[in-house]
């Protein structure tokens, strides 16, 4: 799954959320991702915080000024048995504007989350 996670270039033709993401998976590094919410696509520039093959991706998204809109994303893969594990996204959106922006955001985050669980799902099915 973590190769599937982790194929920006492959987003496109799979991922209804994240709908381009690109960059070195280098801790520290910055990555270029751009989100479907709603009608709307929305570009980010985070700094991953965490890569931890095959465990963990996380990043850290803010404006340009930091501490007004901050969002911590993360993806982890947690082993079940063998062939098959959990798949859990979170985020946690911090700042002074935070609790005026997530209430209107949240409807349209968790829908993306919903669609991309969906989607990975099926695409890991079909690579094997």
């Amino acid at each position: 799954m973590w190769g599937a996670l982790t194929d920006f270039r492959s987003f496109p033709s799979w991922n209804p959320f994240i709908r381009r993401a690109d960059g070195a998976l280098v801790p520290g590094g910055r990555i270029h991702v751009t989100l479907r919410l709603g009608g709307r696509l929305v570009t980010l520039h985070p700094k991953l915080t965490v890569v931890d093959e095959p465990r963990e991706l996380r990043w850290l998204a803010r404006q340009r000024v930091p501490g007004l809109f901050d969002v911590d994303r993360r993806f982890l893969l947690e082993p079940v048995e063998a062939s098959r594990c959990r798949f859990v996204q979170s985020e946690t959106a911090s700042g002074l504007f935070a609790p005026l922006v997530m209430p209107l955001l949240r409807r349209r985050i968790l829908a993306g989350y919903r669609e991309m669980d969906s989607a990975l799902k099926s695409r890991v099915e079909q690579t094997g």
